[in-house]
């Protein structure tokens, strides 16, 4: 028989008196199976971390579900139990802790890389994103990550805490948004706090340790990234400025499109692509190079003779978020039908 257990956000228990004890209970990283010690089975209770008795009550329960067998009961969590975690099951008046360990020859979460990568940054920037090794736990994400100035000191009200952090479909990059009501000017924020950052200084980007992939392991040591900011930069991005190198013909040799200055990952990657003279999609892979200012496609198949159109989407940003069609800073006005606030750039090069 199963019993289901969703939505209850908190544990009343009253005149209840518990022990601890060390039952033959069976942890891993799907389920607790307990020994069914009484006729009628009472219900399994399980929390994160190791939780007293004091404060059962009052705690917030895992929420799954619960197999009744003959001799056995046991709890399978909504999410898998996470490795070197603390957890508190309380069943028949007993409170047991149990925590998994880490698997010999566990690789470790590492940070892999982080946009943007140059150590010259816009005191008005925008949006940072980390790629890590593996898939991230987001549970509490923000209190892992800070900016600090040149004296280690830690700058209020720099990273927008979203109630759900912005991490890609594979868990493996997270999107982090400097407070943009201080960032934009003219806004409340902006007025009583002023920008983020200050230009000519020097600041770092802290990752701490305790940050936590999803089975729950956190990182081997901290991370850390010096930045020195420049003016803030206002200017849209002018891809009548970008230079392209023409790749080799019969070859996988890369297009290489030289930027005026460094540009957005999260906005350009996937929001540029090429057609021939037929007007067919060429398949390859988008990267960003040379500290964001270069964007680099190596086609699948070889270049043939031809040209060729590459589309730039309206959306694409530079590091303050001024994107093709507009700078961050300016007010969204009302369009009329005689604008185009879709309209797509684009640049053409041919191959003989």
């Amino acid at each position: 028989m199963k019993r289901y257990y969703f939505g209850i956000l908190a544990l009343v228990v009253t005149n209840l008196s518990l022990g601890q004890t060390s039952e033959n209970y069976i942890f891993n990283k799907n389920e607790v199976i307990i020994p069914k010690n009484i006729s009628v089975a009472q219900d399994v209770f399980v929390f994160k971390g190791e939780i007293p008795e004091d404060r059962i009550a009052v705690s917030t329960r895992i929420l799954g579900k619960i197999q009744e067998n003959q001799n056995t009961l046991s709890f399978t969590p909504a999410v898998p139990f996470g490795w070197n975690q603390k957890y508190t099951v309380v069943y028949n008046h007993t409170i047991n802790y149990f925590s998994l360990p880490v698997p010999e020859g566990y690789e470790s979460l590492k940070i892999l890389k982080v946009y943007p990568s140059t150590s010259s940054i816009p005191t008005n920037i925008l949006k940072w994103y980390v790629k890590f090794s593996r898939p991230i736990n987001e549970n509490n994400i923000y209190k892992y990550i800070q900016f600090v100035d040149d004296s280690n000191k830690p700058i209020d009200r720099t990273i927008l805490p979203l109630q759900n952090a912005l991490i890609s479909k594979d868990g493996t990059l997270l999107t982090i948004w400097i407070e943009p009501g201080r960032q934009k000017r003219n806004l409340i924020p902006n007025k009583q706090l002023g920008s983020v950052f200050i230009p000519q200084k020097k600041y770092r980007l802290v990752i701490s340790e305790e940050i936590k992939d999803h089975n729950g392991v956190n990182m081997v040591k901290n991370f850390s990234k010096e930045f020195t900011t420049t003016v803030a930069d206002r200017k849209k991005p002018n891809i009548n400025n970008w230079e392209i190198k023409i790749p080799n013909i019969h070859s996988v040799s890369n297009l290489l499109i030289n930027c005026e200055k460094p540009i957005d990952y999260g906005s350009s990657i996937g929001n540029i692509k090429i057609l021939d003279s037929a007007g067919q999609l060429i398949d390859g892979i988008w990267e960003l190079k040379k500290d964001e200012t270069v964007v680099s496609f190596i086609p699948k198949r070889n270049w043939k003779k031809g040209n060729y159109t590459i589309i730039f989407g309206p959306s694409i940003e530079d590091l303050a978020g001024n994107n093709l069609n507009r700078v961050f800073d300016n007010e969204i006005q009302k369009t009329s039908k005689n604008n185009h606030p879709y309209k797509t750039y684009t640049l053409e090069f041919e191959l003989k």
